[in-house]
């Protein structure tokens, strides 16, 4: 063994320069490795996104608990975090206000007063959230309603793209970012918050919106003022952004992938999509995404469903240099809350609101002679539309009479909206029908809105409507779903024409033999359309700046209401006005559904539709046995629909 003496004698010159050298290196690289050894500080951002006021774990629609969504459930969580974490922080994403039947009540059956406050504002406050994204459903209510909130609101509401009209884009309506001082293990940190919202606004509540307020895309606001927040002295940048993730080519409206890319931006917050990241399948593979870790970009992201369902939270390891933070590492998950307790307090603070629900969702509007459901909605004409196109074509009937367009063709568009998404299926039993039954029946605060179309126009919007099905080959001998993943409030259907979809044509070449009256639909013809303020505006891409001839502030579930209110009794029918055009397969073509949907088969002598023997949600869709419906059908269906 050598000794020190030894070691210091076998030193060469060579050993002594090389040491020289080692001794200046670490001069130069020591900081950075010390810092690099420094424990990270940790900062835990929790996310919620679309409340839409469903703050009870309890469907007031189906009168039963639940155990996946609520308000009062992600509490409990929000607890577990602050006590788990010592530096934390609380932000809703959006599509906060509107949604449930507790918060339609607060907003236009028995509206609170200015300066009263709302009871999802009541359980945000309670909760101490840092600040809040206006998301797209903030404006269903008009401008005034949201202004309430704000003001009720003990956290600032953020959009950084959304500005008084006639500014040139420069005043904004809303504050676009605040800047909060916070501190971390006793150190003080800048964090610059900054909101965004759908540009689609401007379409999708034309009524409350037009010449109040203008709008810029996501990115583009993003891109002017992230470096406005740095300059005022921002060490983090938090992006509360109500968009989703671009899965298609409607980036304006999901702009997460390009927000990412936006230099300055530490974290974003998510929302819009109702769904989850990270975590969905659906982002698995794409370019961009780390669907494991939680990052767009490299940017950490969280998006936590809706409803309440899960908590999302982003975790930032952060380091202090010289008075300046820098964000060494970043990940995101979500949290569902189906294994949590409510919390208390939060259920306790508003009761009275939720038992005034109840009440109220149990109240009587008429009575519906048979029983119906959207247990087929998807595939074949469906006695629930059919009770909304029903009312709509009453209502606008009613209303053009003796005006300028009482002779044109009045047609109506309605769609499915409960037909197997989170909620299950509509399913309203004969007799009395209260509320709760229009409630499931039309579930969303929509406003009646009258169209002129031509027939180039009809047949786009019929077109955009046919995507709710995948292509299907003859020839395949496998099973083909039929059903393609497509939004069930976007399947429209059009009651006053005539029509058949080919599902073996590809998108846009589906839709044969439309006619009206029994002519060929043809370019230069011109209809009047009822149907919903989103799709009057454009929303679902089905029509592109169609001309509205009625903007009414006549909710469509009121036009339900008073339409079965003034019958004694609605028969449940279907005019047969479309079907899928027949066609011979090789292989099984199949849908879900409920398992209950087998007795509708044999009740209804269905001949379109058979249960498959190997899964009891499965169904045969029989292109081979598909009838189309015969005229004495249809004069069934007018004349049942007249008497109604």
């Amino acid at each position: 063994m050598k000794t020190t003496s030894g070691w210091k004698a076998s030193f060469s010159k060579l050993g002594v320069l090389t040491l020289a050298f080692m001794m200046v290196f670490s001069i130069v690289v020591l900081p950075q490795v010390n810092a690099g050894e420094v424990d990270p500080h940790e900062l835990v951002i929790m996310t919620t996104t679309d409340l839409h006021s469903y703050m009870m774990d309890y469907d007031y629609m189906n009168d039963e608990p639940v155990d996946d969504y609520g308000m009062v459930r992600t509490a409990t969580l929000i607890d577990q975090i602050r006590a788990n974490h010592e530096n934390t922080l609380l932000f809703d994403v959006g599509d906060t206000i509107q949604g449930s039947l507790l918060g339609e009540l607060e907003a236009m059956v028995e509206p609170i007063q200015a300066g009263e406050t709302q009871a999802i504002i009541q359980a945000m406050n309670a909760l101490d959230y840092d600040a809040a994204a206006i998301g797209n459903h903030e404006f269903n209510f008009g401008l005034e309603f949201m202004e309430n909130t704000v003001a009720t609101s003990d956290f600032p509401w953020l959009s950084a793209n959304v500005y008084k009209a006639g500014t040139n884009l420069e005043e904004h309506y809303f504050e676009p970012y605040t800047i909060m001082e916070h501190e971390i293990d006793g150190e003080s940190i800048n964090i610059g918050l900054i909101g965004f919202v759908p540009p689609q606004i401007m379409n999708w509540d034309r009524l409350h919106l037009e010449g109040e307020v203008e709008v810029r895309g996501i990115a583009e606001a993003a891109e002017r003022y992230v470096p406005e927040v740095k300059a005022a002295g921002a060490d983090l940048v938090i992006a509360l952004s109500h968009t989703g993730i671009n899965t298609s080519d409607r980036a304006s409206e999901h702009a997460a992938l390009d927000l990412s890319k936006v230099e300055g931006i530490d974290a974003i917050g998510l929302g819009h999509a109702h769904t989850t990241f990270p975590g969905s399948s659906r982002f698995d593979g794409m370019e961009g995404i780390d669907n494991v870790k939680g990052t767009l970009n490299g940017v950490p992201a969280v998006m936590a469903g809706s409803w309440g369902s899960h908590l999302g939270t982003i975790t930032l390891d952060l380091v202090q240099e010289d008075d300046s933070w820098a964000v060494v590492d970043g990940r995101a998950e979500v949290t569902g809350v189906t294994e949590t307790k409510p919390n208390q307090e939060i259920a306790e603070l508003i009761q009275e609101q939720d038992e005034e629900t109840i009440d109220y969702a149990n109240s009587p509007v008429g009575k519906m002679a048979t029983s119906l459901n959207t247990h087929f909605s998807r595939v074949m004409d469906n006695e629930v539309v059919q009770f909304v196109n029903d009312a709509q074509l009453w209502y606008t009937n009613n209303y053009f009479a003796g005006t300028e367009y009482e002779d044109m063709p009045i047609l109506s568009a309605a769609a499915p909206f409960r037909a197997g998404y989170r909620g299950g299926y509509t399913e309203v039993d004969a007799g009395g029908i209260s509320v709760r039954d229009m409630t499931d029946i039309y579930i969303y605060p929509n406003t009646l809105q009258v169209v002129k179309v031509d027939g180039d126009e009809l047949v786009k919007w019929l077109e955009r409507s046919a995507e709710n099905f995948n292509q299907i080959d003859p020839n395949e001998t496998a099973d083909q779903d039929l059903i393609a993943s497509f939004s069930a409030f976007n399947f429209d259907v059009i009651e006053g024409v005539e029509y058949e979809i080919d599902v073996t044509k590809p998108a846009g070449e589906r839709i044969v033999d439309l006619t009206y009256d029994g002519q060929e639909v043809t370019s230069d013809m011109e209809f009047l359309v009822a149907t919903n303020n989103y799709r009057a505006g454009g929303g679902g891409d089905h029509l592109d700046d169609a001309e509205i001839v009625l903007s009414s502030t006549s909710e469509n579930r009121g036009v339900l209401i008073d339409y079965i209110g003034q019958l004694d009794e609605y028969v449940p029918h279907t005019t047969n006005n479309w079907s899928l055009a027949p066609v011979e397969t090789e292989g099984r073509v199949v849908f879900t559904s409920s398992p209950e949907a087998t007795e509708q088969i044999e009740e209804q002598g269905l001949k379109q539709v058979s249960p498959a023997e190997d899964d009891e949600i499965l169904y045969e869709y029989n292109l081979d046995y598909q009838e189309s419906p015969s005229f004495w059908d249809r004069i069934k269906g007018f004349w049942t629909g007249l008497w109604n």
